[in-house]
């Protein structure tokens, strides 16, 4: 029984074919604060950027109506007529605004997902519109960390309104006894000054809970360790993994060997049982290279490959048994082999020398 219990306790970090289940069905960390943060942040920099601009179309609007209020509005064309004109200016006033938020809404969704898109997580389902399972979620942990990051985020701003005011307060005081122009331009830096405070302090806190949402998120992937054993033979035993792995596991192989016997400049054979590519450039080592090596049906491949690059092939049967026994692949032959194969690379370019003339 203690067995059974330990093997369904969610104690192994999900595997990356469960990651990327999850990533399809659209389960991936999301902070919602890091979301809010950004639109707000962009929001302040386009008013701070676009202050001017959005302020003209708002006095023309204005104007159009103060200018205009005496008038009587004696048919449906004069009515529309304002409404087309106060609309064209709005419209103007906000278009820039809504763009600039809604680039930087996808753009911070698409950084956080990494471009995760599934239709999975919009469809509607049954369980999200439960009541009793909406209890369950506000009584939850999950419930319980949003309360309490509320409840600290208000206690954060009241610190932060509290401050600004304590810091200020000869100017809030002043603001009683002077006009409302004065009141209008010196109110405007201290408003600014307040919302960089509080958006710098939510940008912190929305940075701590990015991080927690990750942890959360792996955490609610963890697996048992009986369904790592289920994932792990159920992919082993697809028919389509294993010959999927088997023909990349002998493209992989056939690749590495024709570029080690394609840069090699002599294979030694037993002549059947062993061959060996050697190669030896006297500006890069100090001694002969095995590029590779192989007994029966691997030394009958490298012997066909030496064939079809012109390799020259050189049957020592002492030599090769040596050098398969002793040396290893992209490794120096032994010491004690040096004499013996530099007779055979002496006798290789001996040859080549002969055919070049």
């Amino acid at each position: 029984m203690a067995d059974q219990n330990s093997a369904q306790e969610k104690t192994e970090d999900p595997t990356p074919r469960k990651l990327e289940k999850a990533r399809e069905e659209g389960n991936v960390s999301v902070s919602k604060e890091i979301s809010s943060v950004m639109l707000m942040l962009v929001s302040l920099f386009t008013f701070i950027g676009m202050g001017s601009f959005m302020y003209q179309h708002a006095e023309a609007v204005f104007e159009i109506f103060f200018l205009n209020s005496a008038m009587p509005i004696d048919n449906q064309n004069q009515a529309i007529m304002y409404l087309k004109v106060a609309s064209t200016h709005a419209y103007q006033l906000m278009l820039p605004l809504f763009m600039i938020l809604l680039a930087t809404a996808l753009f911070v969704n698409l950084v956080q997902t990494k471009a995760a898109f599934s239709f999975k997580a919009i469809q509607p389902k049954g369980s999200k519109i439960n009541p009793v399972n909406g209890i369950k979620r506000v009584f939850s942990k999950r419930g319980l960390v949003e309360l309490a990051k509320g409840l600290f985020k208000l206690l954060v701003m009241g610190v932060i309104v509290y401050s600004t005011i304590q810091d200020n307060i000869e100017h809030f005081v002043s603001f009683a006894i002077m006009p409302l122009e004065y009141n209008i331009s010196e109110s405007g830096s201290h408003i600014l000054l307040f919302v960089t405070k509080v958006l710098a302090a939510l940008l912190v806190m929305s940075i701590a809970d990015a991080a927690y949402q990750q942890y959360q998120h792996k955490q609610d992937l963890k697996m048992s360790k009986q369904e790592v054993k289920d994932e792990h033979k159920q992919s082993e035993g697809d028919p389509k993994m294993k010959g999927k792995r088997k023909q990349l596991g002998m493209s992989l192989r056939k690749k590495r060997l024709d570029h080690a016997v394609l840069d090699s400049d002599v294979v030694v054979t037993n002549p059947v049982h062993y061959a060996i590519a050697l190669q030896y450039d006297p500006d890069e080592t100090n001694a002969p290279v095995v590029m590779a090596k192989g007994q029966r049906l691997r030394a009958q491949k490298i012997k066909k490959l030496a064939r079809e690059y012109d390799i020259p092939i050189v049957e020592n049967k002492p030599v090769a048994q040596a050098l398969f026994a002793s040396a290893e692949v992209d490794e120096f032959i032994p010491e004690d082999l040096f004499r013996a194969v530099a007779e055979i690379l002496a006798y290789v370019y001996k040859l080549k020398n002969k055919h070049n003339i």
